[in-house]
C-alpha cells in the first residue's frame, strides 16, 4: 500500500530535544515500513525516518525563529503537501497545533473527490485559541473527514461532526529507548514547562521528600505562559543540589535522565490527551507515579508499572513503596501495548476501510455515518482486504 504521512512542519520529525506529534507520526512510519508497506512523509528536510521523505521547507519553523501563530509558513507547507496526494493509496494528516487546522479544508477537498484520507487528532479541541473560528471549520469540513484520537479519554471529547471516529493509542519504538534494571538515587521529571504539566509541583514534592530531584525539558520562548512560568515559579526552586535543571534533552539525555531515575513524577493538572513521556520512562524501565487525568490510567498499570494517586499526599506514599515496582514489567508493558507495529495494524485497518468506502461512494453528497456515539475500534490483527505489495 502507498501511503502518505502529513506532519506538521513546527519540528522535524522526529524532533531534536522536544515534541510529541512528531515522534508518533515517526514511530507510526517505522511500524507501517517493517510491515511491507511504502511510506512517504511530507515533513521538512532535516527530518530522518524509514521510508521516503518530501518537503519545501529545509528547517523546520521554530528552528527558523517563526512563531506559533503564523499562519502562512503552514499553509506554503500544507498547500504543497496536498498538491501530491492523489498519487497515493491514502492520505494520514495530523493535527496537532492551531495552524495545522489548515489541513481540514484539504482533506474535505480530497474526500469530494473520493481520494480516501483520514486526519489523527493529537491534541484537545478547542484548537484556535485566537479568533475562535474551531466551530467553523467543523461546520464547513468536518463531515467529510474521518477523525481519530490517541486516546479513549481524548476520543470522548471529539466533536459529533466528524464522520466515525475511532482512537488509536500512540507508540514508541522501544529500540530507541534504554532499560536500565536498576533504580538510581533520584527522582525525575521530563516536558514542555507549562502549568499544567505539574513541574512546580514535582519539585516541592521532591523537596518534601528530601530526594534529589533532576529534570530536563523545554521552555518554550514562543509561548508567554511558558517563559513567565520558568522565570517566576520554576526556576527560584532550583539550587543546583538537590533540585537539578538539565535543560532541553535530546535522546541520549532522555535515556540518561529516565533511566537513571527510581521513579517519575507526574502530577498534571490537566487532562492529558495521552502523555508519550510515560511509556518513554517506563521503557527505560522507571516507574511512573501520576495524578489520575485523562489518558494516565490507559497507560499505566497500577500498582505494577507505576501509581495512580490523589494530591501530594498520594505522591508522597507511592515514593515511599516504588521499590516494590519491578522495572522489567515496566519494560514489557510497553513493548507487549504500545509497539509500533501494533498501532501500524490498527492503523492499517482505519486505511482499508477508508479506501472501501470511497470506492463506495457516489457523486452524491458524503453525509456523517455515525454507529452509536464514536464507538472505539478494533477487532484485528487480520486486515479483511488483501493489502497491495509496496513498488
Amino acid at each position: 500500500m502507498k501511503i502518505f504521512q502529513i506532519a506538521p512542519a513546527w519540528m522535524d520529525t522526529p524532533p531534536k530535544n522536544h515534541g510529541g506529534t512528531e515522534w508518533v507520526i515517526a514511530n507510526l512510519i517505522t511500524g507501517l515500513s517493517s510491515l511491507g508497506h511504502d511510506v512517504t512523509l511530507f515533513a521538512t528536510e532535516q527530518s530522518h525516518v524509514r521510508g521516503k521523505l518530501k518537503y519545501v521547507f529545509w528547517k523546520s519553523f521554530l528552528e527558523q525563529g517563526i512563531d506559533w501563530n503564523m499562519s502562512l509558513p503552514a499553509l506554503i507547507h500544507y498547500f504543497e503537501a496536498f498538491k501530491i496526494a492523489s498519487k497515493y493509496d491514502i492520505v494520514h494528516a495530523h493535527l496537532s497545533s492551531e495552524t495545522d487546522m489548515i489541513i481540514m479544508p484539504f482533506l474535505a477537498e480530497l474526500t469530494r473527490k473520493r481520494i480516501p484520507n483520514i486526519m489523527t487528532v493529537h491534541s484537545r479541541w478547542p484548537f484556535d485559541r485566537h479568533s475562535s473560528t474551531d466551530e467553523m471549520f467543523l461546520k464547513l469540513y468536518a463531515n467529510k473527514i474521518f477523525a481519530v484520537d490517541i486516546s479513549a479519554s481524548m476520543h470522548k471529547t471529539l466533536p459529533r461532526q466528524f464522520r466515525d471516529g475511532v482512537f488509536v493509542h500512540n507508540s514508541l519504538d522501544i529500540t530507541k529507548m534504554k532499560f536500565n534494571p536498576k533504580a538510581g538515587t533520584y527522582l525525575t521529571w521530563l516536558g514542555k514547562i507549562i502549568p499544567e504539566k505539574g513541574t512546580v509541583e514535582a519539585i516541592k514534592t521532591a523537596k518534601k521528600t528530601g530526594e534529589q530531584f533532576i529534570f530536563a525539558g523545554v521552555v518554550d520562548k514562543y509561548l508567554e505562559t511558558s517563559v513567565r512560568y520558568f522565570k517566576d515559579k520554576v526556576k527560584p526552586l532550583i539550587d543546583g543540589d538537590q533540585i537539578q535543571y538539565l535543560g532541553p534533552a535530546d535522546l541520549k539525555l532522555k535515556n540518561k535522565l529516565l533511566g537513571g531515575a527510581k521513579a517519575f513524577l507526574n502530577p498534571i493538572s490537566w487532562h492529558e490527551p495521552f502523555g508519550m513521556v510515560i511509556l518513554e520512562s517506563m521503557a527505560c524501565g522507571t516507574p511512573v507515579i501520576s495524578y489520575n487525568y485523562g489518558a494516565v490510567s490507559e497507560l499505566i498499570v497500577n500498582n505494577k508499572t507505576g501509581y495512580l494517586v490523589r494530591g501530594q499526599g498520594g505522591i508522597l506514599k507511592a515514593i515511599k513503596k516504588i521499590d516494590s515496582i519491578d522495572r522489567r514489567d515496566c519494560r514489557e508493558h510497553v513493548a507487549n501495548n504500545f509497539s509500533p507495529q501494533a498501532a501500524a495494524l490498527k492503523y492499517l485497518e482505519i486505511y482499508l476501510k477508508e479506501i472501501s468506502y470511497h470506492q463506495r461512494s457516489t457523486s452524491k453528497k458524503i453525509k456523517p455515518s455515525h454507529n452509536g456515539h464514536h464507538k472505539p475500534i478494533f477487532r484485528y490483527p487480520q486486515p479483511v482486504l488483501k493489502l497491495e505489495s509496496p513498488n
